[in-house]
């Protein structure tokens, strides 16, 4: 039963990102790309979006944005162009916004790199380079920090901590910890893995990277009296 509600949690909570990420494909320009994107998407001008893009991309764009407005309210981005080439822009994108999960209302806040590809001034593709995020109920005193790496090389073993500011002591109710694998948010599936109290009053779990590169994803819960926060952390894959 605690696993299955846990799993629940963070199968709503993963389709916040694959929201977001394609969201962030509407850019075209270059220099004030995301001075740009940023005024359409605070400012809500859907019609305008439509010609930064190819229409392929608008085409996926468009179903998971309006998708997006719907379910999470009180949006608000922050997007600052930090590379630029010819043809490829990076972007430091920063979200924060509310949802309602059954009776409860949980603030979300995003930090994202993405790289975006234009072709003839229009988005062509785009691809999330880093990202991580917490969406946590709403007034909650707790302050919960996620430490691993940014980038991990095939196969190896390392470690994920979840440093919470008051120790946890006794109080934890539940704990679970989702993976996936190259980006793939489509599949998701109801086992967890517990995470480990630390002698901090924090959490800790030990995780194998894949064989093949690409993305890991690393998904997390915390259910505590005050609060329950979800976590969610990409990792890149490499030789």
């Amino acid at each position: 039963m605690r696993n299955s509600l846990i799993a629940k949690l963070l199968s709503c909570f993963l389709l916040y990102p694959l929201i977001i990420n394609s969201a962030l494909s509407k850019n075209i320009d270059n220099k004030s790309l995301g001075t740009q994107l940023e005024a359409m998407l605070n400012q809500e001008k859907h019609d305008s979006l439509k010609d930064l893009f190819l229409q392929q991309s608008f085409k996926q764009f468009n179903k998971q944005y309006l998708d997006f407005k719907k379910n999470y309210k009180n949006k608000k981005w922050s997007i600052k162009t930090t590379n630029n080439h010819l043809n490829k822009t990076f972007l430091d994108i920063k979200i924060t916004s509310t949802k309602k999960i059954g009776a409860q209302i949980y603030n979300l806040t995003s930090n994202q790199t993405v790289r975006i590809e234009t072709y003839r001034d229009k988005i062509k593709s785009y691809e999330v380079t880093h990202e991580e995020s917490i969406l946590h109920s709403q007034d909650s005193p707790l302050i919960v920090k996620i430490i691993a790496p940014d980038r991990v090389l095939t196969g190896e073993r390392y470690e994920i901590d979840l440093i919470i500011e008051r120790p946890l002591d006794n109080s934890l109710i539940a704990s679970g910890l989702i993976i996936l694998e190259n980006n793939d948010k489509t599949n998701i599936t109801n086992h967890t893995y517990d995470l480990i109290p630390n002698q901090s009053g924090g959490l800790f779990k030990y995780i194998k990277a894949p064989l093949e590169p690409g993305f890991q994803t690393i998904s997390a819960i915390i259910t505590h009296p005050e609060g329950i926060y979800l976590i969610t952390k990409k990792i890149k894959v490499g030789l």
